[in-house]
């Protein structure tokens, strides 16, 4: 699996359905961390946080762009508008979950994000036409009851702000499915994430410098650089190269390790205890995922495009 993985990021080969599910759901893992990196810092605010974590994140993939020159350079010819657009989105993606995790608990932000194979589905279906298996229609249907309930309870609990800023980002993360799917092998999975960086420093960095300024202890430095460099400079990547092998309706399902991760994480340390409503909520999301785990015979027989 490891020299397949190769091949494909090189852009010599390309991945199965598991070989693609597994790199989803090793960058979900690492997505995980994020929330409990940002609860941990001291003093950092949400824009600090954000412009050190795609600042890194930029490093790290220009770093890994240089070491693999030799075999798969980045051309012209891969900075397409769907791959500047992607970055953009992920750039959008990453503000919104952070200016959300600022303003109401993780279990909430991410467990909303469970309402990603919503849009995931609606926009494979109306842009690549493809088709959404019985399976993975009754999970999207029970994510719906799932995140009514959590977004009652954020409301109730006064985290309107938050959760409204955690709402977006289901609808823009189908947005990107699409862009990647559509892209098909062309795309260089490093591009989007690379964009994603640089936008990240641009907006955040100047949103800093025109106000606190970047005046920041070493532990929220190293805490920052740890939440691009590392959870997205090697998860972003992988995501990208797996996605291109799974469904799009199905990529967001099998993403859920963040969203089972992230609230236990927190809960162990600092010890946010979600809402019951929350709790509630998330739980009718991961009973979807386990029937569409164990009911979908689609996603094994599925062959990319």
């Amino acid at each position: 699996m490891v020299q397949a993985i190769a091949r494909a990021f090189a852009g010599k080969g390309s991945l199965t359905y598991r070989q693609g599910a597994s790199l989803i759901l090793i960058a979900g893992v690492l997505f995980s961390f994020t929330a409990l990196l940002f609860r941990a810092v001291d003093s950092a605010t949400d824009w600090q946080f954000l412009a050190l974590r795609g600042a890194s994140m930029a490093l790290v993939l220009l770093t890994v762009a240089f070491a693999r020159r030799e075999r798969r350079p980045i051309r012209a010819t891969d900075v397409t508008w769907r791959a500047v657009l992607a970055g953009v989105i992920l750039a959008c993606m990453s503000m919104l979950f952070i200016l959300a995790l600022a303003r109401t608990t993780a279990a909430m932000v991410t467990f909303l994000l469970a309402a990603a194979p919503i849009s995931g589905a609606l926009f494979g279906r109306l842009v690549l036409r493809e088709s959404v298996s019985m399976p993975t229609a009754l999970a999207v249907l029970a994510t719906v009851g799932g995140v009514a309930v959590m977004v009652r309870s954020g409301i109730e609990a006064g985290d309107t702000s938050g959760v409204v800023l955690a709402a977006m980002i289901p609808l823009i993360f189908g947005i990107y499915n699409v862009l990647i799917r559509s892209s098909g092998e062309a795309l260089d999975p490093i591009v989007p994430a690379i964009v994603s960086g640089l936008v990240l420093t641009l907006i955040c960095g100047g949103v800093v410098l025109s106000g606190p300024g970047f005046r920041l202890g070493l532990r929220d430095v190293v805490l920052g650089c740890l939440a691009g460099g590392l959870v997205l400079g090697i998860g972003l990547p992988l995501f990208n190269l797996g996605h291109r092998s799974v469904p799009t309706a199905q990529v967001s399902l099998l993403n859920m390790t963040e969203v089972v991760l992230t609230p236990l994480w927190v809960w162990i340390w600092p010890g946010e205890v979600p809402t019951i409503g929350t709790l509630a909520g998330g739980a009718v999301v991961l009973l979807a995922v386990a029937y569409l785990v164990l009911a979908s015979d689609r996603a094994l027989r599925f062959v990319p495009p």
